[in-house]
């Protein structure tokens, strides 16, 4: 099935440049692009209350679909306005896309808040991978890597797929990054040393599907999320796994950690 890479507008710049980012992602991978923007009703009003104008939800879709057409001509592009709560109409996107793309916040919050209250249900519990990019725009640098947490010790296959995937489409190395608890200081040698044959071994069948993916090791004894946020700043995409199943819609401290602070869009992966 050609299943889309979906965006959820709302008219925010956030929104836009994660449509734009999606745009390009789907002439990536081959695949249409669903531009979705939701419009909450009231369907039972207190009496006395008057009715607001309708949001013009279909000239925010049609400007949008009108902008990308100009940038990229050969995307296909669908655009749709539900009529629900954008959690609601992002999380049963979700069941039907190959990707899932967000702003980090919308219109709504307060000044400083780097990832809203939206991006973080639907990230929690979006049954596809759903990739948010940051507010601000990523810094000066070259983007020249995929990063990707893992886990030695239980290693995200889920998560290791889409990094090396994502990598090949980009013709970028993975770096693969891998934290554990520091040790006495004089056996960090040899714990180093085994720590990063556990990541070697981790990652033995995804080197050796994905020949032409160069591999970066990094093995740290620091916190994974610290890591991650630090690997960043070179970084053209952030990849990380949720373990939770999709009806607790919990992130773990290293996803909340990386979402709130991360300098590049981040991958939220479901399953293992």
């Amino acid at each position: 099935m050609d299943l889309p890479v979906t965006v959820g507008i709302d008219g925010s710049d956030a929104s836009l440049a994660a449509a734009d980012w999606a745009a390009r992602e789907a002439l990536l991978r081959e695949r249409p692009l669903r531009v979705l923007h939701a419009l909450a009703l009231m369907p039972h009003r207190p009496a006395g209350w008057a009715v607001p104008p309708p949001e013009d939800g279909g000239t925010l879709l049609h400007e949008t679909r009108e902008i990308l057409a100009g940038r990229y001509p050969q995307l296909r592009t669908h655009t749709e306005q539900a009529h629900d709560l954008a959690t609601a109409t992002l999380t049963a996107a979700a069941e039907d896309a190959e990707l899932l793309v967000l702003g980090a916040r919308g219109d709504g919050g307060f000044p400083g808040l780097r990832v809203g209250s939206t991006a973080l249900y639907v990230a929690g519990r979006a049954g596809c991978p759903t990739v948010l990019l940051p507010v601000a725009p990523p810094g000066g640098g070259q983007r020249e890597q995929v990063v990707v947490g893992v886990d030695a010790r239980r290693p995200a296959d889920a998560a290791l797929a889409f990094a090396f995937a994502a990598a090949q489409r980009y013709r970028l190395p993975v770096r693969a990054l891998h934290t554990y608890p520091a040790g006495p200081a004089d056996r960090a040698d040899l714990v180093r040393d085994g720590e990063t044959e556990l990541l070697t071994r981790a990652l033995a069948w995804w080197t050796a599907a994905h020949p032409q993916v160069e591999v970066i090791l990094q093995v740290d004894a620091v916190g994974a999320g610290l890591a991650l946020v630090e690997a960043s700043a070179k970084a053209r995409l952030l990849v990380v796994g949720r373990y939770a199943p999709l009806s607790t819609g919990r992130l773990g401290p290293v996803a909340h950690a990386v979402l709130h602070h991360a300098g590049c869009p981040v991958a939220v992966v479901p399953g293992t």
